[in-house]
């Protein structure tokens, strides 16, 4: 006997296929037909008349490495449709972290991944592995290899180049945290300390790569005036490695390079793809990101970490020369502040409860509050709250995301933060309903079957997903059923704690998690997704 039929529904199988009338039959966590009709009996039957049925969606950028360990993990996820997520993006993973660097390296993701309970034990990433396989999941979860933790697992958050020995233990790391499961290797070159790498030593710590069919993901070092270069320098550097290369939330941040710059750099993308690289790219659904305020800081104010930025911020002569360096734009990093200025830099976390009242205000406004300058209320802040201050800033184009949304190459990602407290941005509840409820029912900037395409089989190829996002025989029975018109976002700027509405049913592995937008927290069919050279 079959475990479920859905009856009834129109099938968007993820292919990017035309919808089609049809019926699903699903045992043991499996596929095991798509037809016009089926008879054979089973234990349960959804009848999804005048409904999609859809594979579940996977969320390839997200930043949960240490929410899979907290209570309640996985509802913001499911209740809008995501059944499968990776993480360890930006560079950015929790392991490895071996215990002389641990703690600055938890430190330092704070902002990014929030908390991470020290007394989990694990500090390789197999060992992460295996205490998220100890998790009762709701949703499949994979992670990624974080080249940025990678450096500073092997030589803390120290400048400057890496010596052959330090170089050797990097690349193991590389290749251990492979070997243990990583779905790929991610860059943030934006961030410190990972920062120090040029071209040349991009190539020769990421050696490793060369021996396995796995992507490398990138928050490139710039995304406004030196947007084209920054493509430039990760293109050069897959090509010396011979690997996919993944642009992560692909965008241009301020106003003065939106438009003609985005067309330059989606050129950049289609001619390298025309001369035989594999390069494809993402993008989120909002024209605000999400970040560390420390980000703005030039990269020799972060050099040391959070201790030595905080000492320059607090002497008055280093402080007039920060202010002075982020008042203009600047040759040797790229100043995103002054891309997109403080008016539209909003302050969504701090810890201390004198610093709440800021949360939800520009920086304009809490200077304004404060009765200071903007740039000496920020380093008061960093100051203040060790440099763990949570931001989101209003940085592109509504009109540009939609055109790089549309280009086929491009997945549809969520960029969502696990900072604790404070006003998380409104993509970590909803970024998957807002595709479906703006740019397909009411914009009309993409058929629905683009859409799913985009957030199901296009997602699962980028990571070697095998088994995810197409309804056909053999494929993972994770499902999503929902009517078109009912599909809500909710979830706003002010107030992003609201979950999106419209989803009948989601599925994971066979089982019904969500049924009428309510969570079953009884149940976790989710896995941990590894890749096919983990041992």
């Amino acid at each position: 006997m079959l475990d479920l039929i859905i009856k009834n529904g129109m099938i968007v199988d993820g292919s990017g296929a035309k919808a089609f009338p049809g019926e699903v039959a699903v045992k043991d966590g499996k596929i095991v037909a798509v037809k016009d009709r089926i008879d054979e009996p089973a234990g349960e039957v959804i009848d999804a008349k005048g409904h999609y049925v859809t594979p579940g969606f996977i969320d390839m950028h997200r930043h949960g490495d240490a929410a899979v360990f907290r209570p309640n993990f996985g509802e913001v996820e499911v209740r809008q449709g995501i059944t499968s997520i990776v993480n360890g993006q930006c560079g950015l993973s929790i392991a490895p972290c071996p215990e002389e660097h641990r703690a600055e390296i938890f430190s330092f993701l704070n902002t990014i991944v929030g908390s991470i309970d020290p007394g989990i034990p694990f500090h390789t990433f197999a060992e992460y592995t295996a205490q998220v396989k100890k998790q009762p999941l709701p949703i499949n979860v994979g992670c990624c290899v974080g080249n940025g933790t990678v450096r500073s697992a092997t030589n803390g958050f120290a400048n400057g180049k890496l010596s052959p020995d330090k170089v050797r233990i990097a690349q193991e790391h590389i290749r251990a945290s492979i070997e243990a499961g990583a779905l790929g290797v991610t860059l943030g070159l934006v961030y410190a300390p990972e920062n120090q790498y040029d071209v040349e030593s991009l190539v020769e710590v990421l050696q490793p790569m060369r021996d396995y069919d796995i992507p490398l993901a990138t928050h490139i070092r710039g995304e406004g005036r030196t947007l084209h270069d920054s493509q430039r320098e990760v293109l050069a550097v897959a090509k010396a490695l011979g690997v996919q290369l993944e642009f992560s939330h692909f965008k241009s941040t301020g106003r003065a390079f939106w438009g003609q710059f985005i067309t330059d750099a989606l050129a950049l993308v289609e001619n390298a793809r025309a001369e035989g690289q594999r390069v494809t790219i993402d993008a989120y659904p909002w024209t605000a990101g999400a970040t560390q305020l420390y980000q703005y800081l030039p990269p020799d104010f972060q050099d040391g970490g959070y201790d030595a930025a905080c000492a320059r911020m607090a002497d008055p002569v280093q402080r007039a020369r920060l202010t002075e360096i982020l008042k203009a734009p600047q040759e040797y990093f790229e100043n995103q502040l002054y891309n997109v200025g403080w008016e539209n830099t909003v302050i969504t976390g701090v810890s201390k409860p004198e610093n709440q009242p800021y949360v939800g205000l520009t920086v304009t406004e809490m200077a304004e509050k404060m009765g200071k300058d903007p740039y000496d209320a920020a380093y008061d802040l960093l100051i203040d709250e060790h440099c763990n201050v949570g931001m989101i800033n209003f940085i592109s184009d509504e009109a540009d995301n939609q055109r790089i949304i549309q280009k086929e190459y491009c997945s549809i990602i969520s960029d969502s933060l696990y900072a604790e407290g404070g006003l998380p941005h409104p993509r970590v509840y909803a970024s998957f309903p807002r595709v479906l409820a703006t740019f397909v029912r009411e914009k009309k900037a993409l058929s629905l079957e683009s859409a799913i395409h985009k957030i199901t089989r296009q997602p699962a190829e980028v990571y070697r997903l095998e088994q995810k996002g197409l309804i056909r025989e053999g494929m993972d029975a994770d499902i999503v059923i929902f009517d078109l018109d009912r599909v809500e976002t909710k979830a706003t700027y002010v107030n992003p704690k609201q979950f999106p509405t419209g989803y009948d049913y989601v599925l994971v592995n066979g089982v019904v998690v969500v049924k009428d937008d309510v969570m079953d927290k009884t149940v976790h069919p989710g896995t941990v997704l590894t890749n096919r050279y983990a041992k």
